[in-house]
């Protein structure tokens, strides 16, 4: 069973259990926002960044893997929330 509050498992954990077990249509209309999300910024940053934008997501996974790994969790933590939150 499903225990939101495990602490032994990771957002990511966590995100994927519910990702499974809740209702098929809440997911999927929670990953067309994830999706339309990523699309946008995919938009902005190639309008700041050109032909640079793969060199700069590089740098960012290398140079600031610490805040990139926190803003994940906040990802997952977010979503999970969302489809839980209609999920009730």
């Amino acid at each position: 069973m499903f225990d939101p509050f495990d602490e032994n498992k990771t957002p990511k954990d966590k995100f994927f259990e519910i990702m499974f077990h809740a209702n098929r249509n809440l997911v999927i209309e929670e990953l067309e926002k994830v999706f339309e999300r990523l699309a946008a910024l995919e938009i902005l940053a190639e309008k700041c960044y050109g032909d640079k934008v793969e060199e700069k997501i590089n740098e960012v996974i290398f140079n600031e893997s610490e805040k990139l790994e926190e803003e994940e969790m906040d990802f997952y933590l977010h979503t999970m929330s969302n489809i839980l939150t209609k999920n009730e």
